[in-house]
């Protein structure tokens, strides 16, 4: 049984988060998303400090299906350069591994 990750991402509004989500949950890349609405993000970019209103999204997978994610995100993504940060998960409850495990579709890794 493949081990669990959160995928972190940020978008620059609501429907573009809820957009690309749907898209990863209709081919069954991941299990589900908690979207954060309206988080205040500093950053550099070209040489400069910004300050934008974004849109945080956690996302549940397991790891055989990063690449795929990753790749998905980056083509439907309005950002040059969006941060997708895969994090593993140590240890999570049986009854949610399984859900997870359960709602995700290995076979969906070559779509």
């Amino acid at each position: 049984m493949s081990s669990l990750d959160l995928i972190y991402t940020t978008f620059s509004s609501t429907e573009e988060a809820k957009f690309i989500s749907e898209r990863l949950l209709d081919d069954k890349l991941i299990a589900c998303v908690n979207i954060f609405p309206e988080v205040s993000s500093l950053y550099l970019w070209n040489g400069k400090i910004n300050s934008s209103c974004e849109v945080v999204a956690i996302m549940k997978s397991n790891n055989s299906h990063i690449d795929k994610i990753i790749e998905r995100i980056e083509a439907m993504h309005s950002y040059d350069q969006p941060v997708i940060a895969v994090i593993p998960i140590e240890k999570a409850n049986k009854s949610f591994t399984n859900w997870v495990n359960s709602v995700i579709n290995v076979s969906s890794i070559g779509v």
